[in-house]
């Protein structure tokens, strides 16, 4: 069976990500931001430095950045290619979660891991994704993974490998990576009191590999005189911790509500988990506590709260809430059923949002008529004509479906059907409301001007937005690499052009711009936007 699940794994994530990955334009800022990054590694034939505008990007090292534009060089710079890499990641995902589980507690943990896994809300909607996370979070669990392995068996194979993993991480994202393990074998080992703590010689082994790959972009970085690059990383990486980024604030208990629905049904098996005192507890139960509450309380206190900080957490709480479903299969699914009616309990109000969600995507006049929205943005764009089908309640037809037979299952005792019908049941949930309704949210809070950008993106023009950060202008204005300056907001509206400039804003703030800019002149208004342009203005020699 080993041999047909892995390719069963191969053939659900295509099946259940390839048909949808490009149905939507890339949201703006994380998905545009990493995807213009590549762009402008194909375009400028540059793949050492990574910039965003052409210009010096230090906010991420450039690994998941260099998949993206391997991607494109594939698949033509598109959504599509922009989202492969995470399908890839997703595959390597549930393989490992198979493998190790597998090699843990046998067969079926292996299954029902990397199952729950793939059918919980938020692990499943980041392998559809273009963000890094995916594969961050990917090589810190392997890292942990063996390094707990060679803890075990003292082989210097796993420190090595570990310490592969975590450098791996490190150019994905950054130090944080050596932040998350740390973390998780400190709680480890602080509980053991110190026993089996890995001798000298292998934690610098496993640091020194760590070092060495972790380092590669750095020290080149260095050695070609980048060292501001380096410094201007640094700086950033220690911002986000002691600031709250604009826009990007939350109460302490933030990251603790997003887990619980967001990894839904997962979360819920978790809870069962930790209130059932039959299971019996091992040193690898408390390898995942370290993951897991170190990751939330550290992301707790965090100032800047982003929903996906938090999503290394999946992997712990996946695991026990495998945990909790093979204890129930091994011993005949005797338990309290309290927990399967909570989760169906979820599943009714899944289906509430589901079907608002999909009729509202249509008829976003209603949200207007009977709730007041105070930002003028958001009630202009709710103004124009969706179009909308039936289509957009296939989710909630589906997870209705997988309610009345969920149910019908639990109550006959029938617990293999019961889980299969869960997990099926949002899978198929979760991939019609990609294919169905996030694009229709797309389309409502950014869709008009991305079809702006693309209508232009054939112009030789500066694309720029006015009160509000976007990464969207460049990557759909197609914006190219010019032997001119990289002019700011200010210079555009101002400045000689040698090239027509265009402006994006929102309607609220259309009025103060165009009294501080007076030559912009508006050619557009759509979705809660305003389009303006600046001709060019150049002052030629004897006039």
């Amino acid at each position: 069976m080993t041999k047909y699940f892995h390719w069963f794994i191969v053939l659900f994530v295509f099946l259940a990500c390839i048909p949808t990955i490009g149905s939507s334009a890339l949201f703006d800022w994380d998905e545009v931001n990493f995807a213009e990054c590549a762009r402008e590694m194909i375009v400028s034939k540059d793949y050492f430095n990574v910039t965003i505008n052409f210009q010096a990007f230090w906010e991420k090292p450039p690994l998941f950045i260099w998949m993206q534009a391997l991607s494109m060089l594939v698949f033509g710079i598109n959504e599509f290619a922009a989202r492969f890499p995470n399908v890839i990641a997703a595959v390597f995902t549930l393989l490992a979660l198979y493998r190790f589980g597998k090699e843990f507690f046998g067969e079926k943990f292996g299954i029902a891991w990397s199952a729950l896994y793939a059918c919980s809300i938020l692990p499943f909607t980041y392998f559809n994704s273009g963000i890094i996370d995916p594969w961050f979070n990917f090589f810190i669990f392997n890292g942990i993974i063996y390094f707990y392995k060679g803890n075990h068996d003292q082989t210097i194979r796993n420190f090595i490998l570990s310490g592969v993993f975590i450098g791996l991480a490190i150019l994905t994202k950054g130090p944080v990576a050596l932040l998350l393990i740390g973390g998780a074998f400190a709680v480890y080992f602080l509980y053991n009191r110190f026993k089996d703590f890995p001798s000298f010689s292998k934690i610098i082994l496993f640091l020194l590999t760590t070092l060495f790959i972790g380092s590669l972009w750095f020290i080149l970085l260095f050695t070609t005189g980048h060292q501001e690059i380096i410094q201007e990383f640094i700086t950033y990486q220690v911002r986000l911790f002691q600031t709250q980024d604009a826009g990007h604030g939350g109460p302490l208990y933030y990251h603790w509500v997003i887990l619980l629905l967001g990894v839904f049904p997962a979360s819920f098996f978790l809870i069962g988990y930790l209130r059932n005192k039959e299971i019996k507890r091992t040193s690898l139960d408390l390898i995942m506590h370290g993951m897991l509450w170190f990751t939330l309380i550290l992301f707790s206190i965090v100032k800047t709260k982003i929903v996906h900080y938090s999503s290394f957490c999946y992997f712990p709480i996946t695991y026990f809430g495998a945990r909790f479903v093979i204890q129930q299969w091994e011993n005949g699914f005797e338990t309290n059923k309290r927990i399967h009616y909570f989760i169906l309990s979820f599943l009714i109000l899944l289906a509430l949002i589901f079907g608002v969600l999909g009729y509202l995507v249509g008829h976003t006049q209603l949200i207007i008529d009977n709730i007041e929205v105070k930002d003028p943005f958001a009630v202009q764009a709710m103004k124009e004509s969706y179009n909308w089908s039936f289509a957009q309640l296939i989710p909630f037809v589906l997870i209705t479906l997988t309610i009345i037979l969920s149910f019908r299952y639990l109550r006959k005792d029938i617990y293999i059907k019961y889980y299969l019908s869960l997990g099926m049941g949002l899978i198929l949930s979760l991939v019609s409301i990609n294919a169905f309704v996030i694009p229709k949210i797309e389309d409502i809070s950014q869709g008009a001007a991305i079809d702006f950008y693309k209508r232009h993106q054939h112009e030789d023009a500066y694309f720029t937005t006015l009160g509000f950060k976007s990464y969207a202008h460049l990557f759909y204005g197609n914006v190219k690499l010019g032997n001119e300056k990289t002019m700011n907001e200010k210079e555009l509206a101002t400045e000689t052009l040698m090239k027509p400039a265009y402006f994006v804003v929102k309607i609220q703030q259309k009025d103060e711009f165009m009294a501080i800019y007076p030559e912009l002149r508006q050619i557009g208004a759509e979705g809660g936007f305003v389009f303006l342009k600046r001709q060019t203005k150049i002052v030629c020699s004897g006039q």
